[in-house]
Formats: C-alpha cells, structure tokens, sequence
C-alpha cells in the first residue's frame, strides 16, 4: 500500500507538470506564471513551501524527545512574522518595481555588475545547500521504507522534478505545489488529529509526570528563556528574505491576491506545523522511547493509523521534499540563466533563446543536485549549516537598505554582503570547534545580522549614492502596487463596483480566519491545559 500510494502520487505530480507545460507561451509565463496566479494558486505554493521535510522529521523529532512547545511557542511564531514581512513587505514591494527574481532587484536598485554576482552567488549558494541535505536526509528515510535504493530514489526525485521544473517553469512549480498542498494537509488535518485521539489528552497531559517540564517553553532539556527568545529572533530573520517564499509573491495576478495569499498562509502555517508537533508529543504516549527521533512521524504514519493513512502521510512527507527540491531546481536555474547568464551578457536574447537557456539551466541544476545528492559529500553538510541562514546576513539589510534608505548604494551593498556572510561563517565555526563560546541567548545568526547592519551603516555614511542610485531611489519610493492594483481595476468596465468587491472579499477572509484560528487553537489549548 505505501509503495502503492508513492508512485501514485509522483505520477500525479508529473502528468500536472507535464500538462501546465503547454501553458509556457513565452518567458513572462517560464519565469512568472504570465502574473496570472489566483489567490488558490499562491496559497498553495506559499503554504506547500513553508512546511518541509524539516518539521515532519527533525522538528518533529525534538519536539517528540523535548515537549512541543520548545520550538513551536516562538520558534514557529518567529517563522509566521517572517513569512508575513516576506509577502506583504518585501514581496509586494520587489514585483511593483517588475522584479521577476530576487537578484533582479539588486540589478535594478543599483546597476553594479558586483553587487548582482555577489548576489546570485549567495542565492546559489543558500537554496543548493538547503535543498540538497533535505533531499539526502528525506531520501534516505524513504528508499529503507519503500525498499528502493537510494540512489535510485534520487534519481526518481529529480526525473519527476526536471518534468515540471524545466519544462513547465514557475507554472509547473505553483500548479504541482498546490496538489502537494492537499496530500499535506491531510496529514495535519487528518493523521495527526488521529494520533492525538489515540494518544488521549489526559494521557498527552500526563507525560509531565514522568518527563518534567515537558509542556513548558524549556522542554524537557529545561532550554532558558533567551535560547527561545533568539529562536523567535533568528526565524523572523531567516524567513522574512528567503528567495522560496519572496519569490512566490511574483506570479500573483494583483494586489488582492497576495494580501488574502498572505492572510491565508499565515493561518495554514501554525495550523499546518503545530498540530503535527501535538501529534509527536502525542507519538510519546503511543510509542515512548523511540532513539531516532528523526523518524518519530514516520514511525507514526506505518504503525499507528490505518495502511491507507500511512500512506498518505508517506505521500505528504514526499511532497515537503519535492515542494522545497522544486523551488531549489526552478530558482537556482532561474539564477544560472535569467540573472546571471542572459543580464550579464551585452547581446540582448529573443524570447524562444530566453526559454530554452532557462530550461537547460534546470536541466544542469538537476545533474548537480543529483549527483552531489548521490554521493552525500561531508562538505555539503558545512554548506547547510549557513545555506538556511545566508540570505537572512547576506540578504535582508541590503534589501531593507536599498527599500528604504536614501543613502544606501553600491559600496554599502558589497560590504554589507560580505562582512555579514563572513562574519557569520567565521563566529559560526569559531562556536562549533568550541573556540569560542556564545552566550546561550545570542544567535551567531544575530551577531553577524548585527555587524552587516553596521557594516552597510557606515559605509553608507561616508559614501555617496551615484545619480543613477539617487534616481531609481525617488522612482521607487513613487511605485505602489496597491496604486498598480487600483489603477487596474479603474480601467475596467464596473472597475469600482470591482475594487469594492475585492476589498470586502479581503476583509471577510481576514476576519473569518482570525475566528477560525481563534476556535482553533483555544480547543487544543484548552485541552492539553495550556
């Protein structure tokens, strides 16, 4: 049944890829969807993106040996803020400039060859590390319970990937995210719950009892309140700038969507992780004294709900792994081709030569990753430690400082870049080889976010914006995508009676959501006595 169910699925994925790929009339539709994607569509690849192999393994797994609210009370909170400034903040602002991909935006803001290879070079650099030890992590967990090999499950992985990836682009990712999704929630709205009824709350409450502190911020480890609180400071950091979820912002048809895409994700978000770190408390009672951790969902999926559910779970922890490999293929190729490729070359590319560099970039990005994946290199474990972190110290206070700050130029953005990444490498191995030690409220992510800070500050202040920077400054600062949104709807027949709609839409979905996650989150609450 399971093996059943998982080639099922991946066939699924590939006919959907392979279908929407007759959508690709031009790069616009490759790189953006054409700017056609619904408020389903966005929901879909923004929630299917946020839950990943990492919280149905590792998370999952700590909070299973430690209480789920260790990570989950600000950890998970931290990651909704970010997710929230990464949509409504950064987002919004990037695509009413016309940006396509992340680097476009340092190619437009100011128009420095460096600064725009500095860029692609931390973008390639955070999604191959991220995406490429999931995929190592996630497949080795699937090939011992399917019985096939590993390396043939890699291979599997990326043949299924290339379909969609680089053949469909953008619309091949959101469309096959968005099917993802439903196998996704499946799990938190239907096995988890089912592991929690079997588990009992009374039981669930109990477990206190014979592992102190285990329903407490601390955990069971007895974790102080600054370790939490750095927790909460450093998701906020990493999510907010994150190309995998900036980047589904682009192909929303207008405004409206990406404020109810936003409202939405956000709910699904907690919905989507805490009951699955409820349902791995819940795993303690089922099913105590599990040593890899890491396998305590899976362990759950095969051994405590119906074969048929078991599954689906499978499926659903799949998908995490194809939906984050997926974004991994398409923006890493997007970088190769689009930003690096096609923007640093002096001969301008027609449409049908954009296209097919864009789809053999995939292609090369899909070798790579496959065969790194295959051989499971130590190095690449180095390169995962920073690949989460990177665009938080190397990304976010340029963005911020470009958006924002007058001041800001070329120079600040290429000290910026590098003192942060560097400084975050440097403090990061220093604390690992116990070289030195931090305190256990301060981040190494929060230290080098703080002198990348600092290092654009001063750098900004004795030097000068060029007049191209000056110019595109004050264009930026006129360019609104709610006016772009407005000004839309106005040129439509009925074009107010339209704009109201959608703004009354926007207002029910969001009260309605806030109800609902109120109902929630106040029975589980409730329940467990919290």
């Amino acid at each position: 049944m399971t093996t059943a169910v998982f080639f099922i699925v991946i066939a699924v994925y590939v006919i959907a890829g392979g279908l929407v790929a007759r959508l690709i009339k031009n790069k616009a539709d490759f790189y953006v969807m054409g700017e056609k994607g619904t408020t389903l569509l966005i929901v879909g690849t923004l929630a299917a993106t946020y839950l990943s192999a990492v919280t149905l393994l590792g998370i999952s797994g700590q909070s299973y040996s430690e209480g789920p609210l260790v990570i989950a009370a600000l950890g998970s909170f931290g990651a909704w803020i970010g997710t929230l400034l990464a949509v409504v903040y950064i987002g919004r602002k990037m695509k009413a400039l016309g940006c396509q991909t992340m680097p476009d935006f340092f190619e437009k803001r100011f128009n420095n060859r460096t600064v725009s290879v500095i860029a692609i070079i931390i973008m390639i650099i955070g999604l191959l590390g991220y995406g490429v030890i999931q995929l190592i992590g996630a497949g080795l967990v699937l090939s011992e319970i399917t019985g096939i090999s590993f390396p043939l499950m890699i291979i599997l992985f990326t043949v299924a990937l290339l379909v969609f990836c680089a053949i469909g682009g953008m619309y091949g990712v959101v469309v096959t995210d968005t099917i993802m999704l439903f196998t996704m929630l499946a799990i938190s709205a239907v096995i988890a719950p089912l592991l929690i009824g079997t588990a009992g709350f009374d039981n669930m409450k109990a477990i206190e009892e014979t592992i102190p502190h285990y329903w407490t911020i601390g955990g069971a480890e007895q974790r102080p309140l600054g370790w939490s609180i750095s927790q909460f400071l450093v998701w906020i950091l990493f999510f907010s700038c994150t190309p995998a979820l900036v980047s589904r912002v682009f192909p929303a048809k207008n405004d409206f969507v990406i404020l109810k895409a936003a409202v939405i994700g956000v709910f699904l978000a907690p919905f989507m992780q805490l009951i699955v770190f409820l349902a791995a408390g819940a795993m303690q009672v089922i099913q105590p004294g599990i040593q890899d951790t890491d396998n305590v969902m899976v362990i759950g999926f095969l051994n405590h709900v119906p074969s048929f559910l078991g599954g689906i779970g499978l499926a659903g922890l799949m998908a995490s792994i194809m939906s984050t490999a997926s974004t991994l293929f398409v923006l890493t190729g997007f970088a190769l081709a689009r930003d690096l490729y096609e923007h640093m070359r002096d001969e301008k590319m027609d449409e049908k030569q954009s296209l097919r560099v864009g789809r053999w970039a995939q292609v090369i990005v899909a070798v790579v990753v496959c065969l790194i994946a295959i051989a499971r290199p130590s190095a690449i474990y180095w390169i995962s430690i920073y690949a989460g972190s990177i665009f938080g110290v190397g990304w976010l206070p340029t963005v911020v400082g470009g958006l924002e700050w007058k001041r800001m130029n070329s120079q600040a953005a290429i000290g910026s870049m590098i003192v942060g990444t560097a400084t975050f490498i440097l403090v990061d191995e220093l604390a690992r080889r116990e070289i030195i030690s931090l305190p256990v409220h301060i981040d190494s992510l929060m230290i080098s976010f703080a002198v990348g800070v600092l290092t654009l500050i001063v750098i900004a202040l004795f030097t000068k914006p060029n007049e191209y920077e000056l110019n595109y400054y004050k264009e930026m600062k006129q360019t609104n995508f709610a006016d772009i949104t407005i000004n839309q709807y106005m040129a439509q027949e009925n074009g107010l009676a339209k704009l109201k709609k959608e703004y009354k839409q926007t207002m029910v979905i969001s009260i309605a959501f806030i109800f609902i996650a109120a109902l929630i989150w106040g029975y589980f609450f409730m329940m467990i006595g919290l």
